[in-house]
């Protein structure tokens, strides 16, 4: 009799883990990040339109980046790293607050921007605790695979006596990450490519 009842205890127990498994496997997978591409129900052709820039689903929240930059008229380069929190201030503005660490020490940056989606531009100002400030311009442009490129150019700035000029163009092409090209001239001079940004979301 006992053996019997034994039994019957461990067929329960197994059909119990049975169900348990099958309960866990029935559990909806965490939704993995999408990109800016809606979801057409079908292969993207070449007639569909590209869908606007949404820079509030993109960018707001927070973010960490490295990057490595040669020196330039901007000062000694090396190895950069930090946080950058960007919010949204008002209907289309937008602010941005980097704050860093370099082998000069530490350094903030401070944007405050301005997109107007049906437009495709975006305007920002920045001012950079290193010694100097300057104002941008953007086009926005993408492609039906929903990868965007922002071409920021400033206007001449002055800093310790020199004049500069600086291009960012910042590239979108995964929900986590995306990077930042940077380019700075003196005066009318050729450009000189610096380290790319990277960056890597951490949270919303």
């Amino acid at each position: 009799m006992r053996r019997v009842r034994t039994v019957r205890w461990c067929v329960g127990c197994l059909s119990a883990s049975v169900l348990t498994v099958a309960a866990h496997a029935q559990l909806p997978l965490k939704e993995p990040p999408k990109g800016l591409m809606p979801n057409l129900g079908r292969p993207t052709q070449a007639a569909d339109e590209v869908p606007l820039l949404d820079f509030d689903r993109y960018f707001i929240g927070s973010w960490t980046f490295t990057a490595d930059a040669p020196d330039s008229v901007l000062g000694p380069g090396g190895e950069v790293s930090g946080t950058a929190t960007y919010r949204k201030i008002g209907d289309g503005f937008y602010e941005a607050v980097f704050e860093g660490k370099s082998e000069r020490g530490p350094f903030t940056i401070a944007e405050t921007i301005a997109y107007h989606r049906e437009q495709k531009v975006a305007f920002r100002h920045v001012t950079d605790s290193r010694g100097y400030s300057y104002t941008q311009a953007a086009e926005v442009g993408g492609n039906i695979g929903g990868d965007y490129r922002l071409f920021f150019k400033s206007a001449p700035f002055t800093y310790q006596g020199r004049q500069v000029r600086l291009n960012h163009t910042i590239y979108l092409a995964a929900p986590l990450t995306f990077r930042i090209d940077l380019e700075v001239a003196e005066g009318t001079g050729a450009f000189m490519h610096l380290s790319p940004w990277r960056m890597r979301r951490t949270n919303r």
